[in-house]
């Protein structure tokens, strides 16, 4: 090969090897968030002092439109950017196949 390819070669192996590593990190850091989300959710459950039971039929009720929806109210529902992590599946998913 001449040496140009080479160079270009080598700097791509080295940008593959960092977008592996960010990847990684990504992931990571989307574990973290699920896992502090998670927490927080769980806190606030206990704080009322909810039984397991007593969350699943408020989730249902808020499903079956007998409470108003998290994001009708002010203050409430998901972070700006984010739907529910299932785009941020989707795009994970997508990322990974190319």
């Amino acid at each position: 090969m001449s040496e140009k390819l080479d160079k270009i070669g080598a700097e791509r192996d080295r940008a593959r090897e960092k977008r592996d590593q960010w990847d990684a990190r990504y992931k990571e850091l989307c574990q973290k968030y699920i896992q502090q989300e998670n927490t927080e959710i769980h806190e606030m459950v206990r704080a009322r002092n909810m039984t397991p039971d007593q969350l699943a039929e408020v989730l249902k009720a808020l499903q079956g439109g007998l409470l108003p929806f998290p994001a009708a109210v002010p203050g409430a529902g998901a972070p700006a950017g984010r739907d529910n992590n299932t785009s941020e599946i989707k795009e994970d998913k997508e990322h990974e196949d190319q």
